[in-house]
Formats: structure tokens, sequence, C-alpha cells
């Protein structure tokens, strides 16, 4: 080999050898033929030339990284979305909304991250509102104050002739309590036949209504029937009674003592509605505490005021004995009159004609029962049964939503008598994840495929294949199509806005104010004011205005001086909102509320 060939090899080894600490994750590659040897006259100016280097590993821009997650998350949220998996779909656009808020990076100064966080905003709380708030949307009670709170305060004078009337009274009805009259009991009996015929007339109708069930269920539990009056006294069996205290149902449980009994709350359901499970729960109680007192005037008042309560009255007083409790006035105020309504509710709906009161009975509550183990739509099954909606609202009181739960497999719907197998087989063709947007129609006279189709804005051959029948079956008067409403079409969402009435609140903050405040005055939480506004902390930058998706309720209780822009409306109405919760903020505060034909995002 010939000194100048040993030098261009040398040569050649060094430039490698330089190229490879540029990359630290070298590729394996083949290596090139070695070019000719240059001239003695190319090797200098060779020498003076760049030498070309290996091209560096590009490095990936954090924030094109970013857009791309949260693009890819965006994209499988819509594709379950669309597929009508509900809940898959709210997790992903979960996790693209937290990946922007949570990445560290300025999204308000990036125009990327800025435009990306719009577009998910935008397009995801309009899809995912909708069809979350279709099972979020809340069943508005028609609750009614509890007949105790009605006799607070109230005093009851002494009527001898009442009372007179009450002893008479004794001697030819049959009780299996120790029904006793007084002078306390005589005076409620009077106030019953004068002021109080409204609440003697409720609890006379109520008791054929749910008299059974109440029957029934202290019977198992081996205690007296005329504990039934006890209901009488707490709701005029009212499953909708609530009192000034949040006790709620039949039998007026709190939170506490319901949960203590196992009937469950949460934001499906309130168990203390259900009358047959209120019911079951109301006699462990009541068997309890007569384990704990062993007499009956003193387990009604402890059923009033809590066990607690009367056990240290008997410590103090050292009397075990109702009577004399009340002369001492050791009991809470409303509870010394509570076993006296008792008592004179139960003398009257013994006998109530010989006190003026010809109030029949309800007919016993009759209903059928079928366990329904995904979240269906209370008005496909009213569709699908031929039902009033309102009917079967009246039959599942405990249920808070429009939608039976997402989170209760095995619960139990109450349908009107007569239809649980119409319901069945018709439930059968609409799939499970379609059960809150899907909807039935009945068929009148002349309708056929393609007219319905068109009426609802969907394909003859998607509602075909729906209901199982050929494209051009002929339609039958009096029969159920179900309708295959697709997930967010506008005919789905119409369903969702006759009981979502949520507008879009554009707030500017002012001194003073935070975001919990914020969230309470319009009844949404800082979370969701932290998401729908992009905030990265809980700070508020004086004069933002930020964006409240805000239910129709909350919109009422904030804007009291004016009227709601219509839901229709093509601008937006100005409200004058009174301030936040804040020592420092002024009295009122301007606000844009614009009508939304969109729920509010979803949690």
């Amino acid at each position: 080999m010939t000194i100048r060939r040993l030098a261009c090899l040398l040569c050649a080894l060094v430039l490698m050898n330089g190229c490879a600490t540029t990359d630290q994750h070298p590729t394996v590659a083949k290596a090139p033929a070695p070019p000719p040897t240059p001239a003695p006259q190319q090797q200098q100016a060779q020498s003076s030339q760049h030498v070309p280097q290996p091209a560096r590993a590009s490095l990936i821009d954090p924030v094109d990284q970013l857009v791309q997650q949260v693009d890819s998350l965006y994209t499988r949220g819509l594709s379950d979305y669309q597929a009508g998996n509900l809940d898959k779909s709210k997790h992903e656009f979960d996790l693209a909304l937290d990946a922007l808020l949570e990445s560290g990076h300025d999204i308000q100064g990036d125009e990327r991250l800025s435009a990306e966080f719009d577009k998910v905003e935008e397009n995801v709380y309009q899809m995912e509102a909708a069809s979350y708030e279709q099972s979020e949307a809340q069943i508005v009670h028609n609750s009614e104050p509890a007949p105790l709170d009605s006799f607070s305060g109230l005093t009851f004078p002494v009527d001898p002739h009442a009372q007179q009337r009450a002893r008479e009274e004794l001697e030819s009805v049959h009780s299996d309590l120790p029904l006793v009259s007084n002078e306390y009991v005589g005076g409620v009996m009077s106030y019953l036949e004068s002021r109080g015929r409204g609440y003697m007339d409720n609890v006379l109708r109520g008791a054929g209504k749910y008299g059974q069930i109440i029957s029934e269920a202290l019977r198992k539990q081996g205690l007296p029937q005329d504990l039934i009056y006890l209901a009488a006294g707490e709701s005029a069996f009212n499953p909708l009674a609530v009192s000034n205290k949040q006790c709620v149902g039949i039998w007026q449980f709190s939170a506490g003592t319901g949960a203590l009994y196992g009937l469950k709350r949460d934001r499906w359901v309130d168990e203390r509605r259900d009358p047959v499970k209120s019911t079951e729960a109301a006699a462990r109680h009541l068997k309890d505490l007569y384990q704990t007192f062993g007499d009956w005037y003193l387990v009604m008042a402890a059923y009033d005021s809590g066990p607690g309560n009367v056990s240290r009255a008997i410590e103090r007083t050292g009397y075990a004995d109702y009577w004399e409790l009340r002369s001492r006035h050791a009991l809470l105020a409303e509870t010394e009159n509570y076993v006296p309504i008792f008592l004179a509710t139960a003398l009257i709906a013994k006998d109530p004609k010989a006190y003026g009161f010809d109030m029949p009975p309800d007919p016993p509550i009759a209903m059928d029962t079928v366990v329904v183990s995904t979240p269906t739509d209370l008005r496909l099954i009213a569709d699908l049964i031929d039902s009033p909606v309102d009917d079967l609202v009246k039959l599942n009181p405990s249920l808070l939503r429009w939608t039976t739960p997402g989170n209760d497999p095995a619960f139990v719907l109450n349908l009107p008598p007569g239809t649980k197998d119409q319901f069945e087989q018709a439930i059968a063709l609409v799939p499970p994840e379609k059960r809150i947007w899907w909807r039935a129609h009945k068929v009148q006279s002349g309708e056929t495929l393609a007219g319905v189709a068109a009426q609802f804005h969907i394909t003859t051959a998607s509602l075909a294949q729906a209901n199982q029948l050929a494209k051009g079956s002929s339609l039958e008067a009096g029969a159920h199509l179900v309708i295959p409403l697709p997930v967010g079409s506008d005919a789905a969402l119409a369903r969702v806005r006759e009981t979502v009435p949520y507008q879009l609140v554009h707030y500017r903050v002012r001194e003073g104010d935070t975001l919990d405040l914020i969230a309470d005055r319009y009844d949404v939480t800082a979370y969701q004011i932290r998401r729908w506004n992009g905030l990265l902390s809980s700070k508020l930058e004086v004069g933002r205005t930020l964006r409240l998706y805000v239910g129709g309720h909350a919109v009422a209780a904030s804007h009291t001086s004016a009227a709601h822009a219509p839901a229709a409306a093509s601008h937006p109405a100005t409200h004058t909102a009174p301030a936040p919760k804040s020592a420092t903020a002024p009295a009122s505060h301007p606000v844009t509320t614009t009508a939304k034909k969109d729920p509010k995002p979803s949690q």
C-alpha cells in the first residue's frame, strides 16, 4: 500500500469517528464504497471545503407532541361517542382536556394550544354534554311541606266536649296500641275537626293507597298495625313530603338515619321517597327503638327527636314515662305535641264519620315491577307502554333523573299494572347503549315506514332495520316503532332540551371573587369553571370574563330582576345579577346570558 493511499484511509477513519460523537444512538448502516483517490492538486482544495455531516436526529416539538396526544384522545372519544359508547367517550374527552390543562404550557399564550383547546372545548362540550345531560336532567318533583311543619308552634286549647267524645270513642274502637285520651289529645282533635280538615282528608285518602304496603311491613317485624298513623302524622302518606329539616318521604327519614337503615341516596335515587323500601326501613327502626325503650310512646318520641334526646330526658328527670316528661317540658317542643297528634289522628281515622269526615280512601297502589339493568330514558319507556310519563314518575318517586340509574344493574322499576310484558318485548328492540337516545312512536292509521322516517329525519332503511321489518312493510295502526335517533342529532337533543334549560352566562370577575363563591352562586363546581375557561389555577384575574354553563334554576336564582331570553332567541339578553356572596363585592354585577340550545357541559 502506498503512503498516499494509507493517508487517505487514516483521514477517512478520523472523519467517521468524529461523526459518531454527534449522535448518542448511531444506527448501523452499510459502509459506502471508498471514494477514488483524489489527485494531489485536489487534496488541498478539498481540505478547505466543508465536510458534510450526517443529519442530526430531529427534536420533537413538545407543543406539537401535546397537540398530537390531545387530537388522538379527541378522535377516539368522538368515535366512541358516535358509536354510542358514552361512558368511554366521556373518559377520553376528559383526558384530552386534562392533558391540555395539566401540561404546564401557556395555553392562552400559544396559538396552537389555544386553537386546540377551543376546538376541544367547543366541540366536546356540545356533544358530550348533550348525551350526559340526558341522564343528568333532574326530575322536578312536586314536593309538599310535611304536616308536622304546619303544626309547629301551634297550641291546642283544651276542648272539654272533644275530650269527652274521645273518651267515649276509646270504648268502641279496637287498637293494638295503648290509645289514651286526655286534654292534650282532645285539643288536637278539636283542631283537626276545624282548621286541620285538609290534613285529615289527605290522611284518609293516602291510607287507602299505601295501607297494604305499610301493614305488610309492620306484620313482618311483629309490630302493632296502628303504627300506620305515625306515617299519617309524618307525611299524610305523601312520598314527596319534605320537612324544613330536609327529612323526606312517607316516614320522613333524615339522610343519616336513612343511610343507617340502608336507604340509598345518590345522584340517581333517593330511596327515602320509595314507599316500599322506606316503610321496610321504618319498621326495622321502630322495632329497634322499642327494644331500647320498651314503651310505645317513648318510641314515638324517639322517632321524632332521636333516641339520644329521649334518653337524656329520662336521665335528667328520672322518669321513663312520656306524659311525665311532657309535663316537665323535658322533651323538645315539637315532640311534646308529636304523640297527641298521633293519637288524635288515629282516633279520628278509626271512625271518621263520627267526626264529620267522609273522604273515601284512594284505591291501593297497583304496579308491575321489572329489572332495568342499563340506563333507560323514562320517556322512551312511557312511549313503549302507552302511558303518560307523569304516571311513570309518580310510580317511581325515588328517581331523581329522567333515566333509570347508571350505577345499579339490578334497579327495579315500577310500571303501571299490566304493562310488564309489553315493555319487555318492546325494549328488546333497543340496543342497551341507545336507550337514553332512542324513542318510540305509536303508528297512526295510514302511516308508512317512509312517512315515519321522514317525520323523525332518519332513513327508511334504518327505521326498518331497528324494528326488524322489511323496507316495504306495511304498518298496523296502534303498533309501536322504535325510532333509532342518531346520537347527538337535533331530534335527540330536542328531548334533552325539554327538561334541561341550560344557558351560557358570561360572568366578569371583580375584586373579592373566588372560584368557590362564583360556583356556589351559580350552582356549578369550581372544577367545572376551571375546565370551561382553561384555568390552570384557582387564581382569578379581576376583569376577566368567565363562561358558565348554568342550569335554568340557577339562572332564575341569580337573575331575579329580569326575564330570561326565550329558548330560540337570536340575540343575547343582558341581565343584572345580585353579587356573589362576597363581603367586598358591589351590590349588583352585569352578566350576559345567552339562551343556549345545548345543555351545559358535563361534570
